[in-house]
């Protein structure tokens, strides 16, 4: 929570970077003793200076994710735990996981813009195909509880009125103006920390520690939406009960 009389300090732009690099070794997708990325590409990907790359680096250096070997590259370190993961499938007949009694929506910006590759690999889209990017938070009694970043292909976003962004979940909507039924969530569930500018949308501090929600919402095992939800740590939380089957 923000302390009153004290402004939220932005985080250094390295540290972004650092946190990114840090997250692809704990995701397992560089896996231990790989070689990653250059600077100069690693600058590319994530839109920053080869300094910025340099600084991130170092600092994974020291704290034990990486090493550099000269006029060989840099190579992951980390011999550690890397993020576990558990694929749980449960029937459920409403697949919206909201209450809709008190939840509400902002629209932020909607966008039709040429998806990440991890989007496009999702979405099944050809090469110069573009989506529909739709930013909002989601409110809950009135307070910012969640910004979330969802992907839409085209030929359904295209039809998606604005105005119903502000006040429906997402998947209803789709349903509603395409016809298509969402058969399928996937769900998967980690920790982040905030950046600015979603530090800024639900009122906490740079850097505070957020929930990470990623959603898949597939009709008949075709991806139709993709979200990326950060949620305040403070106001959310994520329960599962699991119950021997009784035989």
């Amino acid at each position: 929570m923000r302390c009153a009389g004290r402004p939220a300090l932005p985080l250094p732009l390295y540290f972004k970077v650092m946190m990114e690099i840090r997250e692809n070794i704990l995701s397992d997708e560089w896996a231990p003793g790989a070689q990653i990325p250059g600077e100069m590409d690693l600058a590319q990907r994530l839109g920053v200076s080869v300094i910025t790359i340099r600084q991130a680096l170092s600092q994974l250096v020291h704290q034990g994710y990486v090493r550099r070997e000269k006029a060989k590259g840099t190579f992951v370190n980390w011999k550690g735990p890397v993020r576990q993961s558990a694929n749980l499938e449960v029937e459920a007949d409403d697949l919206v996981t909201l209450d809709r009694a008190s939840t509400s929506f902002k629209l932020i910006s909607i966008e039709h813009v040429a998806p990440p590759k991890e989007i496009r690999e999702k979405l099944r889209l050809g090469a110069d195909e573009k989506v529909a990017r739709i930013v909002r938070i989601r409110l809950s009694q009135g307070q910012p509880l969640a910004h979330v970043v969802s992907y839409v292909s085209l030929r359904i976003g295209s039809r998606i009125p604005a105005r119903l962004l502000n006040i429906a979940p997402l998947p209803i909507i789709i349903e509603t103006v395409s016809g298509i039924n969402i058969t399928e969530v996937k769900h998967a569930v980690a920790a982040r920390l905030s950046d600015d500018d979603v530090s800024r949308h639900l009122a906490i501090s740079a850097g505070s520690p957020v929930l990470l929600v990623e959603r898949d919402y597939l009709h008949r095992k075709e991806t139709i939406v993709r979200s990326v939800g950060l949620y305040r740590s403070d106001l959310f939380s994520y329960k599962l009960t699991l119950k021997r089957k009784k035989h």
